[in-house]
Protein backbone atom coordinates (compact mmCIF):
# COMPACT_ATOMS: atom_id res chain seq x y z
CA UNK A 1 0.00 0.00 0.00
CA UNK A 2 1.47 3.51 -1.09
CA UNK A 3 1.10 6.68 1.24
CA UNK A 4 -2.34 8.52 1.63
CA UNK A 5 -1.20 10.97 -1.41
CA UNK A 6 -1.37 8.60 -3.51
CA UNK A 7 -5.04 8.69 -4.13
CA UNK A 8 -4.68 8.98 -8.05
CA UNK A 9 -6.77 5.75 -10.00
CA UNK A 10 -5.50 4.32 -13.22
CA UNK A 11 -7.08 1.94 -15.85
CA UNK A 12 -5.14 -1.44 -16.56
CA UNK A 13 -6.47 -1.95 -20.44
CA UNK A 14 -5.36 -5.11 -21.89
CA UNK A 15 -6.51 -6.97 -24.74
CA UNK A 16 -8.43 -10.20 -24.63
CA UNK A 17 -6.30 -11.94 -27.71
CA UNK A 18 -4.16 -11.70 -30.35
CA UNK A 19 -4.05 -11.72 -34.39
CA UNK A 20 -1.79 -12.61 -36.57
CA UNK A 21 -0.06 -10.05 -39.02
CA UNK A 22 1.94 -11.34 -41.50
CA UNK A 23 3.43 -13.99 -39.39
CA UNK A 24 3.62 -12.22 -36.39
CA UNK A 25 1.23 -12.48 -33.35
CA UNK A 26 0.18 -8.80 -32.37
CA UNK A 27 -2.64 -7.56 -30.01
CA UNK A 28 -6.25 -7.53 -30.71
CA UNK A 29 -6.79 -3.90 -29.73
CA UNK A 30 -10.83 -4.11 -30.77
CA UNK A 31 -11.55 -6.77 -27.38
CA UNK A 32 -9.78 -5.83 -24.41
CA UNK A 33 -10.42 -6.02 -20.73
CA UNK A 34 -10.45 -3.23 -18.03
CA UNK A 35 -8.75 -3.26 -14.41
CA UNK A 36 -9.55 -0.01 -12.53
CA UNK A 37 -6.87 0.40 -9.82
CA UNK A 38 -7.08 3.05 -7.04
CA UNK A 39 -4.22 4.46 -4.49
CA UNK A 40 -1.78 5.37 -7.28
CA UNK A 41 0.48 7.75 -8.02
CA UNK A 42 0.71 9.63 -11.91
CA UNK A 43 3.62 12.17 -12.42
CA UNK A 44 5.22 13.86 -15.26
CA UNK A 45 8.22 12.79 -16.31
CA UNK A 46 9.46 14.21 -19.37
CA UNK A 47 8.42 15.76 -22.69
CA UNK A 48 10.13 16.23 -26.10
CA UNK A 49 9.57 17.90 -29.44
CA UNK A 50 10.04 16.19 -32.68
CA UNK A 51 10.40 18.68 -35.90
CA UNK A 52 12.40 16.15 -38.22
CA UNK A 53 10.53 17.99 -41.50
CA UNK A 54 8.16 15.48 -41.96
CA UNK A 55 6.00 15.61 -39.02
CA UNK A 56 5.76 18.14 -36.27
CA UNK A 57 5.48 15.37 -32.88
CA UNK A 58 4.96 15.41 -28.82
CA UNK A 59 6.24 12.65 -26.81
CA UNK A 60 4.63 13.29 -23.39
CA UNK A 61 6.77 11.19 -20.84
CA UNK A 62 4.90 9.86 -17.69
CA UNK A 63 6.02 7.87 -14.41
CA UNK A 64 3.14 5.80 -12.43
CA UNK A 65 3.40 4.37 -9.23
CA UNK A 66 0.88 1.48 -8.44
CA UNK A 67 -0.28 -0.56 -5.38
CA UNK A 68 2.25 -3.49 -5.13
CA UNK A 69 1.04 -6.44 -6.18
CA UNK A 70 -0.76 -4.68 -9.33
CA UNK A 71 -1.56 -7.39 -12.36
CA UNK A 72 0.06 -4.75 -14.52
CA UNK A 73 2.59 -6.09 -17.36
CA UNK A 74 4.45 -4.66 -20.87
CA UNK A 75 2.49 -4.38 -23.50
CA UNK A 76 -0.77 -3.40 -21.72
CA UNK A 77 -2.08 0.24 -21.79
CA UNK A 78 -2.89 2.48 -19.02
CA UNK A 79 -5.45 5.12 -19.29
CA UNK A 80 -5.35 8.15 -17.16
CA UNK A 81 -7.07 11.62 -17.04
CA UNK A 82 -8.89 10.98 -20.73
CA UNK A 83 -5.65 9.77 -22.46
CA UNK A 84 -4.30 6.32 -23.17
CA UNK A 85 -0.68 5.22 -22.38
CA UNK A 86 1.73 2.68 -23.56
CA UNK A 87 3.82 1.18 -21.21
CA UNK A 88 7.41 1.52 -21.94
CA UNK A 89 9.92 -1.28 -20.80
CA UNK A 90 8.77 -3.79 -18.07
CA UNK A 91 7.00 -2.71 -14.90
CA UNK A 92 9.60 -2.38 -12.16
CA UNK A 93 8.69 -3.91 -8.73
CA UNK A 94 9.73 -2.08 -5.84
CA UNK A 95 10.50 -3.89 -1.97
CA UNK A 96 10.97 -1.49 0.74
CA UNK A 97 9.51 -0.74 4.03
CA UNK A 98 5.94 -0.57 5.09
CA UNK A 99 3.90 1.38 3.19
CA UNK A 100 6.40 2.22 0.12
CA UNK A 101 6.82 -1.04 -1.80
CA UNK A 102 5.15 -0.70 -4.98
CA UNK A 103 5.17 -1.12 -8.78
CA UNK A 104 6.69 1.60 -11.23
CA UNK A 105 5.39 2.15 -15.15
CA UNK A 106 7.12 4.19 -17.19
CA UNK A 107 4.11 5.75 -19.47
CA UNK A 108 4.73 7.18 -23.03
CA UNK A 109 1.96 9.04 -25.45
CA UNK A 110 2.84 10.30 -28.76
CA UNK A 111 0.94 13.82 -30.09
CA UNK A 112 1.11 13.98 -33.59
Amino acid sequence: MLPSFCNQTVDIVRPKKTIDSRGSEIPDWTSTTKTTVTGCSVQPASTSLSQDGRVLGILNGWTAYLPEGTDVKAGDRIDFDGESYVINGEPRKWTGPSRTSHIQLNLLRWEG
